[in-house]
């Protein structure tokens, strides 16, 4: 028993190296872990920063492209809203039932009718109806449409029909019986171009 304790003894440096070298491998073991553990993170990490870089620039550039397109529609919009305000801002029932009076006397048109009608709402104006009835020849109305396409404001023919007067004559040129609809048009008040933007800028989020 002693001489086992001399051998012991004897070679416990061997047993303090062994047991040492076993700690440093052990800890080497466990640090090598740690750090394949942190690269696998730090790797992970990486490619979700280079994910959201990619989306953050796919945002940059639809905003940037969502700016250009606003400016774009603020451009249409205010000039089509600036064609619209250039229509009168009220409808005269006396002036243009005078306007058409006078233009028919004018030409010597016989017979004249004028009818105001209804008024309708389209959207971006209000227009107005006035049947227009009256005799005279093709040349007369003919001057008449010219003048009717001269005026200050803007009319438009709606309908219109031509009908040859029952033997009616007036010198060489035949007499014929005209029957149209002329609107006249007030920009509408109420009305306003749809830009757009709330709806795009209440959209979630474009980029998933």
């Amino acid at each position: 028993m002693k001489e086992l304790g001399n051998k012991i003894i004897a070679n416990l440096h061997y047993i303090l190296l062994i047991y040492g070298l076993y700690g440093v491998w052990e800890y080497y073991e466990n640090h090598t872990a740690q750090v394949e553990q942190l690269e696998a993170q730090a790797s992970a990490l990486e490619n979700e920063i280079a994910t959201n870089a990619a989306k953050l620039k796919e945002i940059e550039e639809f905003s940037k492209k969502t700016e250009e397109y606003k400016v774009r529609v603020e451009s249409v919009a205010k000039n089509i809203e600036e064609a619209q305000k250039q229509l009168p801002s009220e409808i005269n029932d006396s002036q243009i039932l005078s306007f058409f009076s006078g233009e028919m006397s004018v030409l010597n048109i016989k017979d004249p009718s004028l009818v105001p009608g209804k008024e309708n709402t389209s959207t971006y104006f209000i227009s107005k109806d006035y049947n227009v009835k009256a005799n005279g020849t093709y040349l007369q109305f003919l001057i008449l449409f010219e003048r009717i396409g001269n005026a200050a404001r803007i009319y438009n023919v709606k309908n219109l029909t031509m009908n040859v007067a029952d033997d009616k004559k007036r010198g060489r040129f035949q007499m014929v019986s005209m029957d149209m609809t002329i609107q006249a048009f007030r920009f509408n008040p109420n009305f306003k171009v749809d830009r757009g933007f709330d709806k795009i800028e209440a959209t979630p989020e474009v980029v998933q």
